[in-house]
């Protein structure tokens, strides 16, 4: 499973523009071509490399199911490593592993991959192997049984971590009557369920040739490339169901007390609906939350931590998606200081919005941007995820320079203009999670919801 983007951290240094531009070659363009089943080749060939990155990513993700579903797509991630047509489970390990390689799986609201890096000498392994993953896995009823078990366990993990808890809870509410709310691993009582041919049903019918992308780059030949992707991937089968996604509606904000947990911490997070990856004002949005919560150098570390010392941890978060997204604020504050955090908080915010950024937030917000595009390109792997994402969002090649002009346009004005946007009472949804301990403090009162919430793990 993907985490979240969370802010904080060193401060980086700021890239130049003008540096960027003098590297241009090193910011060329991928290629793109088309299998006639409609599978797609996104890739980049750097000859002075001795390793490639192969990643085959699937438009499909826990919003695309429906309800009686959620979780099936996640559960595939995890089946697909129990043995394909090619391979058993340990020899699919071992074609990746054995040579020195690495190779993994993760799944999102919107997409699931499964990506391996090699050596450039075992780009055709990868390829097999990977296909193989995504077209042809078995599905076994005895390896689904001990699978369950995994996931369970997974369950639990995340319901044990009241941060990654929170922040499901938060997009459940914020995305409520939309699939975006329903989380990417699903639910115990469904897991339970789930049968072989569930999933050999669901595979057959939403892992199909044109949602594929195949993104790879590294050392490797175009024209070999292309024979070995027509090798591996033309058989996929192309789906004949049209592909749409129902953009969430705008809910109402809530304020939400859990009592959960035995430990002596509570934890408090903020969250609105913000831009997603096709508004035109996505990095204004995101200069919002770079400014108000990453890093030390950011407001709400400065308010809330430096100068309150009402938390040791407090950062803003982001969720962005085709057609929506989320901006949150996490912190971790002691029980009794929690309602006083929250309006430290709530005030930091606010001044935001009424007096907008200075020269100074501006400018490190846009290197903050810069950074995180530029030292990407630097790996591989994270090179190879760009240029995916890109073909997924935007069906086109990836334009670097372009994305980095764009967050170089931006002004205070455009900023303030979208924290007015997005940041109103209204729309904010606020959480606390309080241990049991502090089930009867009188405080509590001051919230208009106190509920005791279960799990994903107890569902």
């Amino acid at each position: 499973m993907q985490k979240r983007i969370r802010r904080g951290g060193q401060a980086r240094t700021r890239p130049s523009l003008v540096a960027a531009k003098a590297r241009q070659s090193y910011l060329s363009q991928p290629f793109r071509e088309k299998l006639a089943n409609g599978v797609t080749i996104v890739g980049e060939s750097i000859p002075s490399v001795e390793s490639t990155a192969v990643g085959v990513w699937v438009n499909f993700g826990s919003r695309d199911e429906n309800k009686e579903e959620n979780g099936l797509t996640h559960l595939v991630e995890h089946m697909v490593f129990k043995g394909t047509r090619n391979f058993t489970a340990d020899e699919t390990i071992e074609a990746i592993e054995g040579r020195g390689g690495y190779i993994n799986a993760f799944t999102t609201k919107e997409f699931s991959c499964y990506y391996a890096k090699v050596f450039k000498e075992d780009i055709e392994p990868a390829i097999h192997v990977l296909s193989d993953l995504v077209l042809y896995p078995k599905f076994e009823e005895s390896d689904l049984r001990n699978e369950r078990k995994v996931v369970l366990s997974e369950m639990q993990e995340v319901s044990d971590d009241p941060e990654d808890w929170g922040m499901d809870f938060i997009e459940e509410r914020i995305f409520a009557g939309n699939s975006l709310s329903m989380p990417i691993i699903g639910k115990a009582s469904l897991l339970k369920s789930f049968t072989s041919e569930h999933l050999r049903s669901f595979h057959s019918k939403n892992f199909t040739a044109d949602r594929i992308v195949v993104s790879v780059v590294g050392n490797f030949d175009r024209t070999s490339l292309m024979y070995l992707a027509n090798k591996y991937l033309s058989s996929a089968q192309t789906s004949r169901k049209i592909f749409v996604r129902r953009k969430p509606a705008e809910n109402a904000g809530r304020r939400i007390v859990v009592h959960r947990g035995t430990g002596k911490q509570a934890h408090l997070l903020l969250g609105v609906s913000a831009s997603s990856l096709n508004d035109p004002d996505r990095y204004a949005s995101s200069m919002i939350g770079v400014i108000l919560g990453d890093g030390s150098s950011s407001r709400l570390y400065k308010s809330v931590r430096e100068q309150s010392g009402l938390a040791y941890s407090v950062y803003s978060y982001g969720s962005a998606y085709a057609d929506s997204g989320i901006l949150g604020v996490y912190a971790c504050t002691a029980v009794r200081d929690i309602f006083e955090a929250e309006e430290k908080i709530l005030s930091t915010i606010n001044q935001f919005v009424r007096d907008g950024p200075t020269e100074g937030e501006v400018l490190r917000a846009k290197a903050q941007l810069k950074a995180g595009i530029v030292f990407s390109l630097e790996n591989l792997w994270d090179r190879a995820s760009l240029f995916a994402r890109d073909e997924l969002y935007y069906r086109e090649r990836s334009n670097v320079l372009g994305s980095l002009a764009s967050i170089e346009k931006v002004t205070g004005a455009d900023i303030v203009q979208a924290a007015k946007k997005y940041l109103t009472k209204e729309s904010m949804t606020s959480l606390k999670i309080l241990p049991n301990a502090a089930n009867d403090l009188p405080y509590h009162k001051k919230d208009a919801t106190s509920v005791r919430q279960k799990s994903n793990a107890e569902r």
